[in-house]
Order: C-alpha cells, then structure tokens, then sequence
C-alpha cells in the first residue's frame, strides 16, 4: 500500500502505438470476407455428416440406448431392494432394542425365570412383528423360543449372531431353514448400561410372498428369493411371477455366478446376466445373501423385460429418421443466414480488438450491433468488450495523470532532500504535524530504517504520515513479502481500551470487503506500547499528491476515479460498512490505474475514541483535526450532519466522494475560509433550502474554464446536498449514472 502520502513511488507508463481511428489491418478485409462462406460451408458439411451418420445407427443407437436405459433402471431398483431389506432389518434391531430395554424383562432373564422368559418371547413376536423369538443367558445357553416351547438348553453361543450380540454389538444377517425358507435374523444384547450382556434375544422375519409383493410395488420389478442347501443347489424361495419348472431351472441357472461355493467370498456382491422365459427376453440383476458370520446362504434375482425399453423408443427411432432429412434442409438455410448475421459483428470485434491492442479504446462496439443481435450472445459480447474499452481507457487516463504528477513530485522531493542534506540544521527542524499544534519533536510514532515491529515486520522506509499516524513500508519477516505499517498515534487509542476493542472488530469486519479497488487490512498488533496496522502494500501515488502537483485533472480521468471509487464503496456498504472519512489521502492510484480506497474500519472507531464535545481545534486542509464537539476527521469532507455531531453513514461516504470529485475537477475543495469559525460558518450555512456550495455562483467560472458538463456538475451537486434524504441512495445508483454519463 502506497497510503495517505504526498509521498509516491514512481509510475513508469506503458505507452501503445495508436492506429488511426475507422483504420484496418490490410489482410483483414480478405480474411473477414469469406467468413460468411466459411461458416456456411463448415456448418453444412457438419450437418450433413451428423445426420447421415445420424439415420444410419438410428437402429443400433437406439437398441442400446434402451438396453443402457433399462440395465441403469434396473441397478436402481436392485439397489432399492437392497435398501428395504437392510431398513427391514434396522426396523426389527430398533424395536428389539427397545424391548430390551423393560426392567421387568432384564430380572427375568438375569434370573433365569424360565417360564416368565417363556412368556415375554410370545410378547416380542406380537409387538416386533416377527415370526418367532429365542431368548438366551450370558453364555450362550437357550433359555426359551416362542416357536419350540419345549426346547432349552441347547447350546448358541457359537452361532455368529448370538456370540457377536454377547460381545456388545447387535448384529444381523439371514438364515436358512430346510429348503424353503428364508428369514431375516437380528441378536440383540441384553445388558445394564455399561454393563457385560447377560443374555441375547433374536428375532426373525421370514422373505415371504408378502415382501416380495412390496418390493414388486415399491420397485416396478420382478424379485426372486432363493436359498442354497448344503449340496450348493439353489432352490426358489419367493417369487413374483408365477413358479413354473422353466423358472426353476432359470433359478437353477443363474444361482452359481451368485452364490459363490467356495469360503469366505465377498456378500451381497452384485451380478448381471440375461435370462429367456418363454419368449420373453428378461435382463437380470442379482445379489447374495449371508448370516451375521458372512456365509453365503442365498439371494435374489431382479428382472425386467427387455423389449419394454425398445417398444418406447421406436416411435422416437422412426420420428429421428424424418427429422433428420427436414433438419438437414432447415440447417443449409439455418446456416445461411447464421453466417450472415455473425460476420458483421464478428469482423467489427476484430477491428475493435485489433484498435485496442494498439492503445486504442475510444471505439464502442454495441453501437455496431444491429437491435436484433442486441438481446442475443453477439449482443451480450458487444456490451462486455464495451466495458472492458471503459475500463482501459479508465486505468489509462489515470496511469497518464497519475506518472506525470508522480514524475514532477519525485523531482520536487529530490531537490527538497538535496538540500536538507546540504543543511543539518534545516534537517534537525523537520516537523511532522498530527492536526494540532506542530511540535518540533519527531512524533512518538516515528522509527528508524531497519527497525522491527513485533519480531516480525522490519521497516523499510517511511510512506507518509497523516492525522492518525505514520505509514511505512515494510517487510514481512514471516511471509517474505512487503506490506503497509500504519503506527497509530498512541494517545489515540493506547489508552483506551474499549476503543481498541472496537478497532480490532472494525477491523474483523472490514477484512471482509475484497475487491480490487479496496485496500487489504491485514492486522493490527503493538510494540513498545504504539498500536499499529498492517495492510496491503501498493506501489502507486496518493490522489492527494497528483492534485496538489498537477491541479484540477481531466475530465474523464475524473469519471474514471469515480467509477472505481463508487466500486469500492458498493463492496463495502453491501457488508454494512462505512469508511467516515473518504478523502484524497486515502485515494491511491497504482501504476496500472487502478484506484484504491484505505483506511476501512480505522476511522470511524479513531473518531469515537476520541470525541471532546467542547473543545474545537486549529486544523488544515492538509491533517486531519477535529470540529468542535464533533469527530475527527477532514472537516473539507466532512456531511454537515457529521460536522455538527452525527454519525457517520452511507450516504455521508456519498458526500465526500462528491467533494472529492469537486476538487479533482476544479483544483480545491469548495468551502474556503481564513479560520475555522469562518469555515463552520461557510459549511453549516447550507440547508436544505440553500443550494450546495459545489453548485454556488463563486465555483460556475471555473468550471465553466474547465469544461465540466452540466450532467457531471449536477451529479455533484445532488452528491453533495445538506440533506442526506436528497443524495443518492447507494453508490450502485451513482455508479449508473457515471455508466451513462462515460
């Protein structure tokens, strides 16, 4: 960051060869001559290649875009079978969970009262929707089953659904049982919180004709169950189509590439295959099924008919056959016209980009296109190069004003340092002044070349210095970067600790404004007791430093700083934030023309530290200072209704930014005085009654000499009213009419 300085690096400006205005590279007018049939020959020889290869594969493209269509549709409903098996599942788990959990039922268990035990797993079939319950004890042991009564004793813990619900854990998988039956089993542990299971329940579900009805429903397709017995022959458990033998052998057929004979194969993995029943040509989605120890014990089949997929596209195969024919005629008159209607636009962009290259931008391109192509993507184009051409001629104008200043400044500077070296006595009386009294004392917040603040940011050389402190360019140990230090004047806010609370969170908010024509605050620290900024470092010179060196500046350069300057503060205002105290200080304007806009977030919190609601202090128009009973700040650009004790607002940036245009246009600020009673007396004087000062009859002879447009002196005066309600609302409103007035 270059800061608010009348100190600048220099500018060095790239200069471009201008061609001459409405002229035209030699060869451009062969080469944008048979555009037209360029476009229309290229275009019909694709179409024409498209649409034959198009109706020769019509056929072969839409056999397997069907088939595609229908293996995708079918994954996906072999997926949702999936999914309401292992929900189905989850269901049984939660409710047995919460059956579990009864205090009454974990006594009898843990007490072994067999025949109360008995009882409660005929509660869980009814409450679980199961098809029978076995509950055992900690070891493993059968303590009762709902389906057997009789039956005790008998030995689980080894079976991989008991043994991993003693462990802690649920678990879940299925079962067989004889030939022709395949359920659904879940363990569940019984246990106090925290506590070893001393005992597990199981509950199961069969696959039966009814869950293959709902999957039928809930997926569109057919489902098949079926089991493997200890030989490794598949036999059908469930179906949705009716069970014939030639089902059966198909079942047969397709169950080895699911259920894998040898041991430890992967569950559920999935398997496609095509299968014919009767005449009726079936694809075929299946996957296995395992116990919770992972034994492959059966699976399911998914399938769909083929031709249901090809029968819906074979209106569209003989519909692609006559488009295709009518599209090819439309498509030579289509690209005809299209050719047509493109080289023009197309030939005045080369000439526009070709002027542009050269350094020229004064060559609008949407006056070329014609109302028809204005809506369309020529249209869109047209008006994007447009602003592109604004843009450059905006950074030109000010890298041309900005290096011209810069030069004359740096050339002052060196005579100015020459002969302070020439003179130690002249050196030694160097003041720097914070908008008091001058004292003959470097200020407090001064440091020597090579310092380092914090143990991290060695200091380079000093940028400027203004009402808040002094700026320096720094290197950034850590970051081996160079950056912007701003050291705060410590009787501003070192003692003052809510005001730096308030300036840290200023900060915080103003970090959240990025846009190129915003300055980037990084930080604020401390050392030896002087609270300092960190900031983005830009070479480039202060606006302050080219008006005070080159005076009132063009017209479009103007504008151009204008624009930038409302950029910067719609980015800011649209995160509700305010800058107070816009000025040409804090305007820097970098070698490429790129204005930028410092300071966010230190300002307003600056002025509120340090308010004195009966003290009115000298001030200049070079340092800030303060108005009596007011804030800090620049009075010249200070809204009347801040002057006076108000706080600082939108709309209150919008007035400054008006003055701060009254000054780039004419040379000076529009409110002049001897003293500061003088100036109150000027600036308070205007009502809402009273026009502004910018638009007053002392200010019409300059700008007049000046050649200031009607539109652009009314754009101040509006700017810049003693009414907030009757300035723009935002700067996006400002910034339109700037658009129209460019």
């Amino acid at each position: 960051m270059s800061a608010p300085t009348d100190a600048a690096p220099r500018i060095e400006r790239r200069r471009y060869a201008r061609a001459p205005q409405g002229s035209e590279p030699p060869d451009g007018a062969r080469a944008l001559s048979s555009i037209t049939w360029r476009v229309f020959g290229g275009n019909a020889i694709i179409v024409g290649i498209v649409v034959l290869v198009a109706l020769v594969m019509a056929s072969s493209t839409a056999r397997r875009s069907a088939d595609a269509t229908a293996r995708r549709s079918l994954e996906q409903a072999a997926d949702l079978v999936a999914q309401l098996l292992s929900g189905r599942e989850r269901s049984l788990a939660g409710g047995a969970r919460v059956f579990v959990q009864g205090p009454y039922f974990r006594t009898l268990v843990a007490e072994r009262r067999r025949d109360d035990i008995l009882d409660q797993t005929f509660e869980a079939v009814e409450q679980l929707g199961a098809q029978w319950v076995f509950i055992t004890d900690g070891s493993g042991l059968l303590l009762a089953k709902s389906d057997e009564p009789s039956a005790t004793g008998d030995a689980l813990g080894r079976v991989p659904l008991v043994s991993g619900a003693l462990q802690g854990q649920s678990s879940g998988g299925f079962g067989v049982s004889g030939d022709t039956l395949l359920f659904q089993a879940i363990g569940v542990p019984i246990a106090l919180p925290g506590a070893t299971p001393f005992g597990v329940l199981v509950a199961t579900r069969v696959v039966d004709s009814s869950l293959v009805a709902d999957i039928r429903s809930a997926t569109a397709s057919e489902v098949i169950f079926f089991v493997r017995d200890r030989d490794g022959e598949a036999h059908l458990v469930s179906s949705t189509l009716p069970v014939t033998a030639e089902l059966r052998a198909a079942v047969t057929q397709l169950a080895p590439s699911v259920v894998a004979a040898r041991p430890g194969a992967e569950p559920n993995r999935a398997a496609r295959s095509d299968v014919t029943l009767g005449k009726i040509s079936w694809i075929v989605q299946s996957a296995s099924v395992a116990t919770a120890g992972g034994e492959l014990v059966g699976g399911y089949l998914v399938l769909r008919q083929r031709d249901d997929a090809l029968a819906t596209l074979t209106g569209v195969r003989q519909s692609l056959i006559i488009a295709g024919a009518l599209g090819f005629v439309l498509a030579l008159l289509a690209a005809w016209f299209a050719a047509r209607g493109v080289t023009r636009p197309v030939r005045a962009l080369a000439l526009a980009m070709r002027r542009a290259a050269d350094g020229n931008y004064a060559a609008p391109l949407s006056s070329t296109v014609s109302e028809s192509d204005s809506a369309s993507e020529i249209g869109s184009l047209a008006r994007a190069f447009d602003a592109l051409l604004v843009d450059l001629r905006d950074k030109d104008s000010l890298s041309a004003t900005t290096a011209a200043a810069v030069a004359v400044d740096e050339s002052r500077r060196d005579e100015s340092e020459a002969a302070e070296a020439r003179s130690p006595k002249r050196r030694s009386d160097r003041v720097l002044s914070f908008g008091g009294a001058a004292s003959r004392s470097a200020p407090s917040t001064m440091v020597q070349r090579g310092h380092v603040l914090a143990e991290r940011y060695r200091i380079e050389s000093m940028i400027g210095s203004g009402g808040m402190g002094i700026v320096y360019r720094a290197r950034d140990l850590v970051l081996s970067e160079s950056i912007a230090v701003k050291l705060l004047r410590p009787e501003i806010v070192a003692a003052d600790v809510i005001a730096r609370e308030q300036l840290r969170e200023e900060l915080r908010m103003a970090r959240r404004v990025t846009h190129r024509n915003v300055v980037r605050t990084h930080d604020i620290g401390e050392s030896d007791g002087v609270p300092f900024l960190t900031m983005e470092y830009v070479e480039g010179a202060a606006l302050a430093t080219v008006i005070r060196v080159r005076g009132a500046l063009p017209v479009a350069a103007v504008l151009s700083l204008s624009r930038q300057l409302m950029r910067a503060l719609a980015a800011a205002h649209e995160q509700d934030i305010v800058h107070g105290d816009i000025k040409p200080q804090n305007l820097l304007i970098g070698p490429n023309g790129v204005l930028k806009v410092t300071d966010f977030g230190v300002a307003r919190v600056v002025r509120s530290a340090q308010r004195t609601p009966s003290v009115l202090e000298p001030f200049s128009a070079q340092v800030s200072g303060r108005v009596g009973g007011a804030i800090i700040g620049t009075p010249e650009y200070l809204a009347p209704e801040v002057l006076i004790g108000g706080a600082a607002t939108m709309v209150a940036d919008l007035y400054a930014a008006g003055i701060v245009m009254h000054e780039c246009l004419i040379g000076s600020t529009p409110y002049h005085a001897d003293t500061p009673m003088a100036f109150l007396a000027n600036k308070l004087a205007d009502s809402p009654e009273r026009p502004p000062r910018p638009t007053a009859e002392a200010d019409a002879g300059a700008r007049a000499a000046r050649g200031v447009p009607h539109h652009v002196d009314a754009l101040i005066a509006q700017l810049t009213h003693p009414d907030p309600a009757r300035r723009p609302a935002s700067p996006m409103d400002v910034l339109e009419r700037l658009a129209r007035l460019g």
